[in-house]
């Protein structure tokens, strides 16, 4: 998720929890906001603002930071991952908004940027560390039901994108954050249902982190007041904080 909240939580993060930028090949202490945006020739972009025209930017990019400048849940995430496990951890951003699953499947450009800032950021973190695990968080899904993807479609979309990361880096565990409602209709229920038949069916490799959101969609303090069906600052720490407290507890399994 690339994240569309109306605010920044800002908050200091102990340096052992790192963001890579691909853009510097670096890391950096995990703070608000999270991502870069990058465009397809992988050179620096800029910023989803109150002022950028949404199909301009999203042509544009290959992927982006969290909007506005504002928060996502990969703090939150990292935050309580890292008070489970008591490790050092690192976390790649890699999204862009409005994307269905199709655009990140092997063959495309969202599959090809996603490999390759992947493959920086394992390459330096071996420079400087023993890296433990390697897993992949997956929260996406609403541009799949605004587009009536069917359940059995994305299912076996999901798979798919789980079994080439697997292969291709070498990733022990695909978590899965359920998505939430964001149209209200059925549409809604077959990607839901699609994230947990495959979480049920292809365990231990795919695991649900939380299937929450669509409880915290109900709570208005949990979404963003500005932008219908998007969560707020607030919801993606809550959502981001179950997360990484699931994917701590199966680390320490």
């Amino acid at each position: 998720m690339q994240g569309q909240t109306e605010a920044r939580l800002t908050q200091s993060f102990n340096p052992d929890a790192l963001e890579y930028r691909f853009l510097t090949d670096g890391f950096v202490p995990v703070s608000d906001p999270v991502g870069e945006d990058i465009h397809p020739d992988d050179t620096e972009g800029y910023p989803f603002t109150a002022e950028t025209d949404c199909l301009t930017w999203l042509g544009e990019h290959i992927t982006g930071s969290s909007c506005y400048g504002n928060s996502n849940l990969v703090p939150s995430f990292l935050r309580a991952y890292r008070k489970r496990t008591d490790t050092p951890t690192a976390a790649v951003h890699i999204a862009k908004g409005s994307t269905v699953i199709a655009d990140w499947l092997p063959g495309t450009a969202g599959y090809g940027i996603l490999l390759k800032k992947s493959l920086s950021a394992i390459r330096k973190a071996e420079e400087s560390f023993s890296v433990r695990h390697r897993y992949f968080v997956w929260l996406q899904g609403e541009s799949d039901a605004i587009a009536s993807t069917p359940c059995e479609v994305y299912a076996e979309r999901l798979r798919l994108l789980g079994e080439s990361l697997r292969r291709d880096l070498g990733i022990t565990v695909f978590g899965v954050i359920r998505v939430g409602r964001f149209v209200g209709d059925e549409r809604d229920d077959a990607i839901m249902n699609a994230q947990a038949e495959v979480c049920r069916t292809d365990a231990p490799f795919f695991r649900l982190l939380t299937d929450r959101a669509a409880e915290l969609n109900l709570d208005p303090t949990c979404m963003n007041p500005f932008v219908q069906g998007h969560f707020s600052a607030h919801g993606l720490d809550v959502l981001g904080s179950l997360a990484g407290d699931a994917l701590g507890r199966i680390a320490v399994e």
